[in-house]
């Protein structure tokens, strides 16, 4: 699998989740114009080093990265509403939760809430990893 393949069937997950949460979601590098009310998603991608597991030069390695998926709302409604949203990313991106061949290795997690002037946001990081040869 490739960078390109591994992110797009990623992405193609996170649309899936979206759209049956009914939460617009912004992607890396589109145009977004987050909604005057009411929650969305935010998705990074964190591609990351690969590891050698073969002496050949056709050996498998090991590729692995993160997705960072925040839930994202306009101040003022307190943290609940992010947390129920977080809960349900966790929920839906569970420990071996497969795409391209990659799989989450652990169970999702939430980090420190990011507060700004004009949304919260709430990251939760999903690691994944996979093999591929040559």
């Amino acid at each position: 699998m490739t960078d390109t393949e591994i992110c797009d069937a990623f992405a193609g997950l996170v649309a899936a989740f979206a759209t049956a949460a009914g939460l617009p979601c912004a992607y890396p590098g589109l145009g977004f114009t987050p909604p005057a009310t009411g929650a969305w998603l935010e998705l990074q991608w964190f591609p990351n080093r690969t590891q050698n597991y073969g002496l050949a030069d056709d050996g498998p390695s090991l590729k692995q990265g993160f997705g960072q998926l925040a839930a994202c709302y306009r101040p003022g409604k307190g943290i609940m509403v992010g947390t129920a949203i977080t809960d349900k990313i966790i929920a839906a991106f569970g420990k071996g939760t497969k795409f391209a061949g990659m799989s989450v290795y652990e169970m999702p997690s939430t980090s420190s809430i990011i507060p700004d002037p004009e949304r919260i946001m709430h990251p939760v990081t999903i690691r994944w990893r996979g093999f591929v040869s040559g």
